[in-house]
């Protein structure tokens, strides 16, 4: 099969992807189906990423020199807040290169300089989609951070035009709230990846719609979500998924300047009630939200992102009671009284 091409454009950034293999185009179209573009590219002014299948890691052309530097490694395990990823890992900075090995997965490539990425996958038709769309979108967002695009670990929705970021790792109720809001008429900007930019005088969310990811658990706390059939509430491991328009009748949510941002924790209480949070406290919890950064100009800069969002909102601790169903009376008159 010969490379075949995809264009994209992320709020003026284009992306220009290609693969010789079938199978890693499919989850690529389906992370940016609501940015494919059909218009030419400017080839020098794209971010270029391709993905390559390989029988073994001794075909991937890359020879690692001896001046190279490791900056991170891991088993892939949770600890303490960091996220399990389930992949042993290791980052390496050579000649300008961030290389991310993947033990019997493959590796990354990244060239920040050149805007480009590829992606060396080891029999790609034995890896589930969901971890070929994870390896792209670790690829894409290092490469977008480099042209002022900045994503963190958060739900995210838009509501009169101001948007509400929760952000929290697996277990803390971010997607349970989400969910709660998104049902009452919020409009959705992204169930784990919105993206930021500092338009200078604020930092505005942008949308990045993609398939909601549910446990069991939070399919018990919803009528809609219990009765749906197979076709909208997707089978899938270790989560099930569906598409916000499948099911709600709301739109998604276009770019805006954020109010609120929530800290969820799931507490053992009828009612749910907030509680402020100092702004240093908000940014401390915050930062671990945010994709490891190797280089120290883009962490500088994306750092000052997430600082100057904080300023800008009112942030708040959810202690997320039982509930579940009327938490937008508990949300919806915050961001009423705020504007």
């Amino acid at each position: 099969m010969s490379m075949a091409e995809y264009r994209y454009s992320l709020y003026g950034t284009a992306v220009r992807y290609e693969t010789d293999v079938r199978i890693l185009a499919q989850p690529v179209n389906e992370l940016l189906r609501h940015f494919r573009q059909d218009d030419a590219l400017e080839a020098d002014t794209a971010l270029a990423l391709r993905f390559h299948q390989v029988k073994d890691r001794v075909e991937v052309p890359l020879t690692i020199s001896a001046s190279s530097r490791q900056l991170a490694s891991g088993t892939g395990e949770a600890v303490g807040d960091r996220r399990a990823t389930g992949l042993p890992y290791e980052v390496i900075l050579d000649q300008g290169l961030l290389i991310a090995e993947f033990d019997g997965i493959g590796v990354l490539v990244i060239d920040g300089t050149q805007s480009r990425a590829d992606g060396y996958l080891i029999n790609p038709d034995r890896l589930p989609s969901n971890l070929i769309e994870y390896l792209f979108h670790l690829a894409l967002i290092e490469l977008l951070r480099r042209r002022g695009l900045y994503t963190i670990h958060a739900t995210a929705l838009e509501h009169n035009g101001r948007a509400i970021l929760i952000p929290g790792n697996s277990g803390r109720g971010k997607t349970t709230s989400f969910i709660s809001l998104l049902r009452s008429g919020y409009r959705y900007l992204s169930d784990d990846h919105p993206l930021l930019q500092d338009s200078k005088a604020h930092v505005d969310v942008l949308p990045f719609p993609i398939k909601i990811n549910v446990t069991d658990a939070t399919v018990q706390f919803f009528p809609e979500l219990r009765a749906a059939s197979e076709q909208v509430l997707h089978p899938g491991v270790p989560k099930r998924f569906f598409y916000a328009e499948d099911l709600y009748p709301t739109a998604v949510g276009e770019r805006c300047q954020p109010a609120l941002v929530l800290f969820p924790h799931v507490v053992d209480s009828p009612q749910s009630h907030l509680e402020l949070l100092p702004k240093s406290r908000a940014l401390e919890a915050l930062l671990p939200q945010a994709l490891l950064v190797y280089d120290q100009e883009v962490a500088r800069q994306e750092f000052k992102v997430l600082a100057k969002l904080v300023q800008q909102v009112d942030c708040y601790r959810l202690h997320f009671g039982r509930d579940i169903l009327d938490l937008p009376k508990l949300i919806t008159p915050l961001l009423e009284k705020g504007r």
